[in-house]
């Protein structure tokens, strides 16, 4: 029989593995930075980590996505369906004491297992909120955008 001690630094990995913690950046640039290589990584966890634990994602079409474990379920989704290529432009940073706002361009592509790669043009407003290490994204709204843009 194994005791629950001994559990303990099993179950605590098994939760580390799959929970998505906060990890605070020092600039927008930085959190673009991240997006990319998360994108590029297929990596959700990585991703739910750049938003606060009470996040709020707003994807066209779609209902709010709420808090940093659902979020990192979105993103899961999203790689699983092929989105890939993540491109994204300098971000314009609004930036006041405890809170940022960032815009920015982004292109990315959607390799389905069935059907034509598609590319997507987009532009994100992320809502920043400052936390004791860095910052955290509040919230992020995106929107399609034309290719001519």
């Amino acid at each position: 029989m194994i005791s629950t001690p001994a559990l303990a630094p099993t179950l605590l990995a098994c939760a580390l593995a799959s929970s998505a913690f906060a990890q605070p950046f020092a600039t927008p640039q930085e959190a673009v930075d991240r997006m990319m290589a998360a994108t590029a990584a297929a990596d959700a966890v990585g991703m739910a980590g750049l938003y606060a634990e009470d996040a709020l994602l707003l994807i066209p079409g779609q209902p709010a996505v709420e808090g940093r474990d659902r979020i990192k379920t979105e993103w899961r989704r999203a790689f699983a369906d092929g989105f890939t290529d993540l491109r994204i432009g300098t971000p314009e940073d609004r930036r006041r004491t405890d809170a940022a706002a960032s815009v920015y361009l982004w292109t990315a592509r959607h390799r389905p297992e069935q059907g034509a790669i598609a590319t997507l043009n987009g532009r994100t407003l992320l809502f920043l909120e400052q936390v004791e290490d860095g910052w955290l994204i509040a919230a992020e709204m995106w929107q399609p955008v034309p290719d001519a843009q």
